[in-house]
Parts: structure tokens; sequence; C-alpha cells
């Protein structure tokens, strides 16, 4: 009889153990949490607790500055190169909403002019590069478009980014100039033939890469590796053409103005200048 309740008291003993160490555990194991969550900067973390620089651009930059992203990183140990890419209006509509940024790079002036009004930027813009427009169409090329004035075709399915987009704009400003050349009904038979307006310019190619849209307006510099197997460009006369410039500055309310200043120079140094014009870009000069 001793015996059993020798037993049953060391077995009391053991659960009493587990349950004191399971309700230590939790506590144990968010203190040593927080304690390693805390970087140097009390902010936001890089790679390995370093820092993280923030870019807001314009999408038809997603490429370049994904190389140049890379160069960054090797040359700024420990930092990471966090980057948003979208239409130039809605990145500038989200620096003005007080999202956390550095750097700001636009596909027009109108956008960084308003962002210099609204005392968001520090310092003087740099434009950068230069873009321009040209018609994409799919490979098959449906509807057998094979200068600028077929667009307004009767037919034709145009898909063009939003309304405050730049690439859209630009080719409503390519378009009025275009009456001149073609008549005064070019630019509205051209309008009449969109079907869909897109997010920015990068989707608006997709949906010719896709097969969804016989054409479309994009930059050059979307003319990208991945699609050209399924694409076909149609050029813009010059005299008719817009040069896009892209103006690029570091932010008022930057988290790391310091790295938002070396970013903007390596986007305007030499090395930077030529990763930008292998993706189609023109030199700014």
């Amino acid at each position: 009889m001793g015996s059993i309740a020798t037993e049953i008291g060391s077995v009391y003993g053991r659960v009493y153990l587990y349950l004191l160490v399971a309700a230590l555990i939790p506590g144990l194991a968010l203190a040593g949490l927080t304690g390693c969550g805390q970087g140097s900067s009390g902010g936001a973390e890089g790679k390995e607790g370093g820092e993280t620089l923030t870019i807001l651009a314009a999408s038809s930059l997603t490429y370049g500055f994904g190389e140049l992203a890379g160069t960054f990183e090797e040359q700024n140990e420990g930092v990471e190169v966090k980057q948003s890419f979208g239409a130039s209006s809605d990145m500038l509509a989200q620096i003005q909403q007080g999202a956390p940024a550095d750097v700001f790079a636009s596909a027009a002036q109108e956008e960084m002019n308003t962002a210099v009004k609204d005392d968001l930027v520090a310092g003087k813009p740099e434009v950068f590069v230069k873009n321009r427009e040209i018609v994409m169409v799919p490979k098959g090329n449906p509807a057998g478009i094979k200068e600028f004035r077929d667009v307004a075709d009767h037919g034709v399915k145009l898909v063009l980014a939003q309304k405050d987009v730049p690439a859209a704009d630009y080719a409503i400003e390519i378009l009025g100039k275009a009456n001149a050349e073609y008549g005064s009904t070019f630019k509205q038979d051209v309008l009449s033939n969109v079907v869909s307006r897109e997010a920015d310019v990068r989707a608006s190619v997709n949906r010719v890469v896709v097969g969804d849209a016989d054409a479309t307006f994009g930059y050059a510099s979307d003319y990208t590796p991945d699609i050209r197997n399924k694409v076909k460009i149609v050029p813009i006369p010059p005299e008719l053409n817009i040069i896009a410039t892209y103006p690029i500055a570091a932010l008022e309310d930057a988290k790391y103005p310091g790295l938002a200043k070396k970013w903007v120079e390596l986007v305007t140094s030499k090395e930077g200048q030529r990763v930008l014009e292998k993706w189609n870009f023109e030199p700014a000069a």
C-alpha cells in the first residue's frame, strides 16, 4: 500500500513539474523573440538586421531598377533594397498618404512637380533617363496593324493604361498631334477602339502579350527580352512621338537619407546609365 502511495505521489510530482514548465515556456519564448527582434537602428530591418532602402518607382523601371538593386546591395553590405512599382500617379498618391519610402522615381515630370510642390522631396530632382512610346501588337498581329495609322481601323481592340498614368497621357498627346497628319477624326477613331483601361503600362502590355488585345501604347523599355517572341513593335513616326523624361529624388521623410542619396548617385552614374540603356532607356543628356 505504501509503495502504491509513493508511486502516485511521484506521478503527481512529475505532472506538477510538467505543468509548471509549460506555463513558463510562452513567457520565456516571447522574451527571447522580443530581444532578437530589435535591430541596431530600432526600425525596419534589412539583411541580417541591416537597413532597408525603400523605393517607389514607375512600372516601366521594373527591370532596370531590379538589376541595379543587386548592384546596390553588393556595394552596401547588409542593406536590402525594397522596391514597389506601379503607375507614377499611384506611387505619388502613396507618398502623399504617408507611405514610408526613401526614393521616388517618376515616368513624368508632372508627378514629380507635384511632389516638390507638396514639400515631399529633399533637394532638387534629377532627370536620369528618357523614354519614347511605341505601339505593340501580338506576334500574329490579328488586326493587321502594319503602320501607326492602322490603330484607327474599325474593330481594332486597343488597350491603354488608366487616365493620369503617364504612358496613357503621352498616348493621348500623340494622337492629338496625329490629327494634323491623318485627319481631324483620327484621335477619336483610335479612342473609340479602346476596350480596356489597365492599372499601369506593364498591365496594358501584358494584355497584348497574352493575346487579349490587338494593340497597346507602351514604352520602348517595355519591349523586354521575355516578351520579344510574343509581340511586334509598330513604330510611332518621330515627328509625332513624345519623349518622356524620368525624374528621381530622395524624399523629405526618408528613413535613410544617406542611402537614398547613394541610390540616386548609382542611377545617374555611368554604371547606372549603362544598365538602364540595356533596358532600352535613353540617356538623360
